[in-house]
């Protein structure tokens, strides 16, 4: 009878444990956009325009990262893949390079196309 009544009182409370979620809610989530910080003057920013980074938009972007960037005294320059494949597929790719940073590998923006993710890359506003 003993086993049979812990049993009994367990087993709603386990039980409904799993058929809800402290985490269920009806809203639908908004992705975080994450700004960077304002890259110093002397910085420079690479635009990949190679075939696939070109086809997705990158070659759009030059001229609004070379007008942009010259207002906060940023370098532009053009590259015809920054990935060397590795990260195509995730393009327009944009690699950073912050004053005082040192090479080889920079941080790669993926996905650049719009001006707002160029603003994003410049870190202004």
């Amino acid at each position: 009878m003993k086993i049979t009544t812990i049993v009994s009182v367990l087993l709603p409370t386990a039980s409904s444990a799993f058929l809800t979620s402290p985490f269920a809610t009806n809203q639908v989530s908004q992705p975080t956009k994450l700004h960077a910080e304002p890259l110093e003057s002397g910085s420079t920013v690479v635009v990949c325009v190679g075939p696939t980074c070109k086809r997705t938009g990158g070659k759009r972007t030059v001229p609004i990262f070379e007008e942009l960037a010259a207002e906060i005294g940023v370098n532009v320059e053009t590259i015809s893949c920054v990935s060397e494949c590795a990260e195509c597929g995730l393009g327009p790719n944009v690699e950073v390079r912050k004053v005082g940073d040192d090479g080889p590998f920079y941080p790669i923006k993926n996905g650049i196309k719009t001006e707002e993710d160029v603003k994003s890359v410049l870190g202004i506003n």
